[in-house]
């Protein structure tokens, strides 16, 4: 499990050459072809200027609400946007958000929530995710304060982690009896559908208001989506409008995300498989201690030395970037930029750095 008071990648760039195999994020992922024509397309029609008047923008909107299984997305920047103006919708005179004390709220993130006024509090974990019983009991010993529960799915700082079958009814259930809202991070909930092998509307289902990223698995270059009730997601664009999240005009932004939609699953189960022979080829070489157990597209590499940067850094001379997520663990994400073909020269890559003396940094 990832201790949060370390270097974070910012500090540790990978000098990129045409040859190298990107593994630092999903971002990094290419972009369907259909995903460029759309965005030349959109951007030379007529612009429009308030919400909802662009064509692209309510088709994206009423596909993703029928996809998602909630009345209403709103199209923001980023995931974090997405994620701050819930807290903003949930506790907007301040209150407790209780999470995973690794939810990318309370530490990749912490810095916006800060912001908000609310108080964090951290929830007991089992692979990364709060159990239920953990969820009942903060309820039970806060009865009267204002309060948010957040979930996360997949857990990005639990290698990928996905929240185990029926976790999210029973902490729905038990949100709604006390009567507290219930929020999902979803940045990467398309993985954690392929992974389930579920619809996106029953990976949604029981919160509040859900947050998913437009520009990681699905392959849209930007954007993000809040979702959540038609009245809530009104409230949420007056919201955006005073971050500075307005798009104007917005048409290209949404043609490039709905035509990054179109075959999104087929494209990440491709994305699972190679992560799995990506797994099972350092299994091989290393050893099952070598990773941290793989569940969705990322792998959670152990550097029991506290070499992670010196490592980065050896992997990068051999042509693949990953990035340093505390000093014994390194990061790779599988992407549609990954082929089969890509991986024996990973996994050639990762022989050769790890062939190199480990340095402490």
């Amino acid at each position: 499990m990832p201790r949060m008071e370390t270097r974070w990648w910012d500090s540790h760039p990978v000098p990129r050459t045409q040859t190298m195999i990107d593994l630092r994020s999903d971002l990094m992922g290419s972009r369907p072809a259909a995903v460029a024509a759309a965005m030349t397309l959109a951007a030379l029609q007529p612009p429009a200027m308030t919400r909802m008047e662009d064509p692209y923008e309510r088709r994206l909107s009423e596909g993703l609400a029928d996809e998602l299984g909630v009345e209403a997305v709103l199209l923001v920047p980023s995931c974090t946007m997405a994620n701050q103006i819930a807290i903003r919708l949930h506790l907007p005179g301040g209150g407790l958000l209780a999470s995973a004390p690794l939810a990318h709220v309370a530490t990749v993130e912490a810095g916006a929530t800060a912001l908000t006024g609310i108080t964090a509090r951290a929830l007991s974990t089992e692979n990364g995710h709060p159990a239920p019983d953990a969820v009942g009991c903060f309820l039970r010993d806060h009865p009267a304060v204002p309060a948010l529960v957040w979930l996360e799915n997949t857990q990005m700082l639990a290698a990928g982690s996905v929240m185990p079958a029926g976790w999210q009814a029973d902490i729905a259930t038990l949100c709604r009896e006390a009567g507290r809202a219930l929020h999902l991070d979803g940045s990467r909930l398309w993985n954690a559908a392929v992974a389930m092998k579920l619809p996106m509307s029953a990976m949604t289902a029981g919160c509040d208001t859900v947050a998913v990223s437009l520009n990681k698995a699905i392959g849209a270059p930007l954007g993000a989506v809040l979702a959540g009730p038609g009245a809530m997601i009104d409230e949420a664009a007056r919201w955006r409008s005073a971050l500075g999240g307005d798009w104007r005009p917005i048409g290209a932004v949404a043609a490039a995300a709905l035509a990054a939609l179109d075959g999104w699953r087929d494209r990440l189960e491709a994305d699972a498989h190679r992560t799995r022979m990506l797994a099972k080829g350092i299994v091989e070489r290393f050893g099952e201690q070598a990773i941290h157990p793989v569940a969705s597209n990322l792998i959670f590499l152990n550097r029991p030395a506290g070499d992670a940067d010196a490592f980065v850094e050896a992997l990068a001379g051999q042509g693949v970037g990953a990035i340093t997520i505390t000093p014994e663990i390194v990061r790779l994400a599988v992407h549609s930029g990954v082929r089969d073909r890509d991986i024996a020269p990973i996994l050639e890559a990762l022989s050769a750095a790890a062939a190199r003396p480990a340095v402490a940094s």
